[in-house]
């Protein structure tokens, strides 16, 4: 259900770094070269968009930039500044903007360990995934300790389904870093296989010890322990924890979205369009607002769907490499075209292979009637061992 938690913020004296992000955004439609028609709310004062607010101190430092684009430091601050933007709107803009920042060694082969982690980080966002492990293999060649760097490593590494690679990443971290965040990177890993009741104690029991657990760890353990829940088949769970969440920060997008999968998957689509109404400047909740809409037959429903349309053709003018789970999840629930949108979830499983775009696979797969997209999947499971009651069920459901 949804995406990995990509962002982890950890702080470092004063410093927190985004160690691994993802732009939701949507991959283009396929009728690339047709621009849909512009979208015209129905409600005067309904939100399209937010732009942030740029402090003083920013616009001078971009404003330093632009006179002397070497000036590193600034450079690596506005980058950070850009990232955290990108995942925080999901709009992969912001990254063409921090790497704009860090042109002057954005095509060097060894540039400053700050740009390679960097780029790195917005090469994964960007699904760059081969360049992003070259990255991170030079960066922690030069610096085995560098502890964003072994949690970026086991992000790119668990999305591309490398769980080997993932797992040495995270045993990597022993003695770096506090038992809540090694516990935290190892828990979904564990539970994949068959160990979820013993990742969730750890994390649980982490998180119990923990004294004042930085905001974001915090949370990225807490979406762990929904995602462990969802593997499990315990929706009522990963309910519990998210809305914890949202209590917590009401416009957290990834427990947002995640919570919105949950609700959909059990049949409760109003109260996923009552979950979302106010979050539709975000396009990965958009998505599921759409398809939410569409299947409580809500009054806004079209207004959704034409939004939509409006957010698929601006990412197709863009030429945005970004992410098709999204497209393939509304292709299937809203426009009820089963063979596109197996076509849509096989690229994206080229390229991608976490739990979410096996679910959507094996769903589109079934959908269609298409054995060979049931295949890739159940193969997958077989191979790695994969314990998930979503997929479980499904395919007992084929057999």
């Amino acid at each position: 259900m949804g995406t990995s938690r990509k962002a982890i913020t950890l702080t470092v004296g004063a410093v927190g770094l985004a160690a691994a992000l993802t732009a939701a955004a949507l991959m283009a439609p396929p009728h690339r070269g047709q621009a849909a028609a512009a979208f015209t709310p129905s409600e005067p004062g309904r939100v399209l968009a937010r732009v942030p607010i740029r402090d003083r101190a920013e616009l001078a430092a971009r404003e330093a930039l632009a006179t002397d684009p070497a000036q590193l430091e600034i450079a690596v601050g506005l980058a950070h500044a850009d990232i955290a933007r990108a995942r925080a709107a999901s709009d992969p803009r912001y990254l063409g903007q921090a790497q704009a920042a860090l042109a002057p060694w954005w095509h060097q082969a060894a540039p400053p360990s700050d740009v390679l982690l960097l780029r790195a980080t917005i090469r994964q966002s960007l699904h760059e995934f081969p360049a992003a492990l070259a990255d991170l293999a030079q960066l922690l060649a030069q610096q085995p300790r560098n502890v964003h760097a072994r949690l970026t490593l086991a992000v790119v590494a668990t999305v591309v389904g490398d769980y080997a690679l993932a797992q040495q990443a995270c045993d990597g971290l022993q003695g770096l870093v506090g038992e809540l965040v090694l516990a935290t990177c190892r828990g979904p890993l564990e539970a994949m296989t068959g160990h979820s009741e013993s990742a969730k104690a750890r994390i649980v029991a982490a998180l119990a010890s923990a004294r004042e657990p930085n905001a974001a760890i915090a949370a990225w353990a807490n979406s762990t322990l929904a995602e462990i829940a969802v593997m499990r088949g315990d929706r009522a769970e990963a309910e519990l924890v998210l809305r914890a969440m949202l209590r917590a920060d009401a416009n957290d997008s990834y427990a947002l979205a995640l919570l919105a999968d949950v609700l959909l998957a059990s049949n409760r689509a109003a109260d996923a369009v009552a979950l979302l109404r106010d979050h539709d400047d975000v396009d990965n909740l958009l998505v599921r607002h759409a398809i939410a809409a569409h299947r409580a037959n809500a009054p806004h429903a079209l207004e959704l769907r034409e939004q939509m349309q409006t957010r698929l053709a601006a990412a197709a003018e863009r030429q945005d490499r970004i992410h098709a789970r999204e497209e393939a999840m509304y292709v299937l629930a809203v426009e009820g075209d089963a063979a596109r949108a197996v076509t849509i979830a096989l690229e994206n499983w080229q390229v991608q292979k976490e739990l979410a775009d096996a679910r959507l696979l094996l769903a589109c797969g079934q959908a269609a009637g298409d054995r060979a997209a049931i295949a890739v999947v159940t193969e997958w499971v077989t191979a790695h061992g994969i314990v998930d009651e979503t997929l479980t069920a499904a395919i007992g459901g084929v057999k």
